[in-house]
Parts: C-alpha cells; sequence; structure tokens
C-alpha cells in the first residue's frame, strides 16, 4: 500500500503538535516532504526507488511505541 499523506506525532504528554508529511518524487528517488514549513516543504535526507520502498521505509522509521501514526491517504 503507498501512503500519500500521514500525520505523525512523538507519544507523550510533552510532545504535541502534529507534522504532516506528504509523498514526493525527486530526481534521485521517492521521499516524503514535511508541509507547511516557514519558506516552502521540506523533504526528508533519504530516498527510495519506489512509492512502495518509500511508504515501508517510513513505517519502520515511525515506530507505534513513539509515534502516533495517522494515514490520511
Amino acid at each position: 500500500m503507498i501512503v500519500n499523506k500521514v500525520e505523525v506525532s512523538a507519544k507523550g504528554e510533552n510532545h504535541r503538535g502534529i507534522v504532516l508529511l506528504t509523498l514526493a518524487q525527486k530526481d534521485n528517488g521517492w521521499t516524503y516532504e514535511v508541509d507547511n514549513m516557514t519558506g516552502g516543504n521540506f523533504a526528508l535526507t533519504w530516498r527510495a526507488k519506489t512509492p512502495e520502498k518509500a511508504s515501508s521505509k517510513l513505517r519502520d522509521i515511525y515506530k507505534d511505541e513513539i509515534w502516533d501514526f495517522k494515514i490520511v491517504e
């Protein structure tokens, strides 16, 4: 399954705020961008060869024990 948009936030009382990540194709592969940043969207530093692999990597990075991970699209 390809994850196009996801809301991510750290679990815990001291961590508030949700970050929206959107799948993006760059010249050197697929990654996610942090939406609504001052000055434009900010692309994560890693790349994957396909959108499916990018989605899989995203799920691996944001583990349930630490992160609230809500697929939007």
